[in-house]
């Protein structure tokens, strides 16, 4: 799958972004097609949890299993690219032109959250609010909504018995290590035990012991191995990337283009902050991969499709050089 990525990768990159524009209204309809899919028996597939649940979050596709949130992600990504750069061109906003995309949007939102992946549907949220501040709309406005739908998120919190117990692990892991709290109480050992430099390769109890130690929790294993200084540098190189990629997207002549790239980096650095919070306790475990190095193949390989994506926009014939 990693072959696969990086042969996409290419692809992308060369491939016209322009083109993708064309390809908004599909794609996000086939996105949905896709995450309808993950709930029928034969074709969806199942995983059970220690906290009682059912996940529906993948398809299988022959010997290969695809997970339809991931490919949402991207979906999304170049719907709202599409929807933004026309309603910009618009002199007076026609909110009634917004009625189907909203649905198509809270359609896609709904059933990721049925899944149930709770960090993806965070991701699309926060991508969405990214393109409405990007858009103009005064970043206030945008505080008082997230506000006022406080309740909201307490509701869906507490009226789903999981999501409930994993704030309550998050509270106090210690008091759960032996059971749910156990990946947590491991990744705070991981950070202690990493000291400044780390520690031999692959020798430390997380990589014996962490659960999800190559996915979601990679990189308590990472610093184990690499200690803060290697964690410093690794935060270095995360910000060295969305600093300079916005810097080069900021110079973007095509409306499509910067919204497409814009939405990119918020991707990438909504899931580089989650994963951070979620592996130091400073957030409850969401599920979120860590961009680049976390095992997965449907994560990485829309990562590195993304990524390609990015390097096409950022070309210099479609700067305002």
């Amino acid at each position: 799958m990693d072959l696969c990525g990086i042969s996409f990768l290419f692809f992308f990159s060369l491939f016209p972004y322009q083109k993708l524009e064309k390809l908004a209204l599909i794609g996000i309809v086939l996105a949905i097609g896709l995450l309808i899919l993950v709930f029928i028996p034969g074709i969806g597939k199942s995983v059970s949890t220690y906290y009682g649940r059912n996940f529906h979050r993948w398809i299988a596709i022959g010997p290969y299993q695809l997970q339809p949130s991931e490919v949402a992600k991207v979906a999304v990504l170049v719907y709202l690219a599409s929807l933004f750069q026309k309603l910009k061109l618009e002199i007076t906003l026609d909110y009634k032109k917004l009625l189907i995309p909203i649905l198509l949007l809270l359609t896609v939102i709904v059933l990721i959250l049925v899944e149930p992946a709770f960090g993806t549907t965070l991701e699309i949220l926060f991508v969405i609010l990214g393109f409405i501040f990007l858009f103009g709309f005064p970043f206030r406005n945008l505080l008082i909504a997230g506000i006022v739908s406080l309740p909201l998120i307490y509701i869906l919190i507490d009226r789903v018995g999981y999501r409930k117990k994993r704030v309550e692990v998050w509270l106090d892991p210690y008091r759960y290590r032996f059971d749910e709290g156990h990946q947590l109480v491991t990744s705070f050992r991981a950070f202690l035990d990493g000291g400044w430099f780390g520690n031999k390769l692959a020798s430390g109890y997380a990589h014996r012991y962490l659960t999800y130690s190559h996915t979601d929790f990679v990189l308590a294993t990472f610093v184990e191995d690499f200690g803060f200084i290697g964690f410093m540098t690794f935060i270095f190189l995360v910000l060295l990337l969305l600093f300079r990629s916005f810097y080069l997207i900021q110079k973007v002549q095509d409306p499509f283009g910067f919204y497409l790239g814009a939405g990119i980096l918020i991707v990438l650095g909504t899931q580089f902050i989650i994963n951070m919070f979620v592996v130091t306790g400073i957030f409850p475990i969401t599920g979120i991969s860590l961009p680049f190095v976390s095992y997965g193949g449907s994560s990485i390989l829309i990562v590195l499709i993304s990524l390609g994506i990015l390097v096409n926009i950022t070309r210099k014939e479609n700067l305002g050089l």
